[in-house]
């Protein structure tokens, strides 16, 4: 396919407060995002990507150091107006609202690009490095902002450790997704939950 934009148009249209660099940085991740969804993660390539944004290689390369590294950068950007941690002031609904949402996402056509890209993770030690540096480390950095919250309001034990609490609330989709033991589903998602907060309260 044929790049819509060239690098050096877009040096000369770029609006004010705008810039150059920005526009091809979001173009670069908007192609990505789309080879995912069109080819999926282990046929998309940086030279795909590279041509459908109208860039180099050379500027891929200037922002992320591999294919897996744009590629999850790109579907975590993509999917983050999907998982919002909402803040409606009661602990158990925030969670389950939450944990819904990733539910939703994991039994979606983007949560089998989720699952690709774990697999390929336990094989590769790029993909997995680019894995916990654009996925896990921003997203369970909300989760704790989130959870600290509600530890500050009183919900959960001063002493929690906040990663342990995602692990409980998370790590049991995230098994379900990988392993098919248990269909995934919404029911799924809010006995978690449930489970999840009798143990913390239990602790309290």
């Amino acid at each position: 396919m044929k790049p819509a934009h060239k690098e050096p148009a877009v040096a000369e249209s770029r609006g004010p407060g705008r810039p150059r660099d920005e526009e091809v940085k979001r173009r670069i991740l908007e192609a990505a995002e789309q080879l995912l969804e069109n080819v999926g993660f282990t046929s998309a390539t940086v030279d795909a990507i590279a041509e459908r944004a109208g860039a180099s290689k050379a500027t891929v390369y200037r922002w992320w150091p591999n294919k897996a590294s744009v590629l999850i950068d790109a579907f975590r950007q993509a999917v983050g107006e999907e998982l919002p941690f909402p803040d409606t002031g009661i602990f158990e609904e925030d969670l389950r609202q939450q944990v819904r949402l990733f539910a939703n996402l994991l039994m979606s056509r983007k949560g089998r690009v989720l699952a690709a890209v774990l697999r390929a993770a336990q094989q590769d030690p790029e993909v997995k490095s680019a894995f916990r540096e654009y996925w896990l480390v921003p997203r369970r950095a909300e989760a704790r902002h989130a959870m600290d919250r509600h530890r500050r309001r009183g919900d959960m034990p001063a002493d929690l450790d906040l990663d342990t609490a995602i692990d409980l609330l998370y790590g049991p989709l995230y098994y379900q997704m990988l392993t098919g033991y248990r269909e995934l589903s919404l029911e799924y998602a809010d006995e978690v939950v449930r489970v999840a907060i009798s143990g913390l309260r239990a602790r309290k």
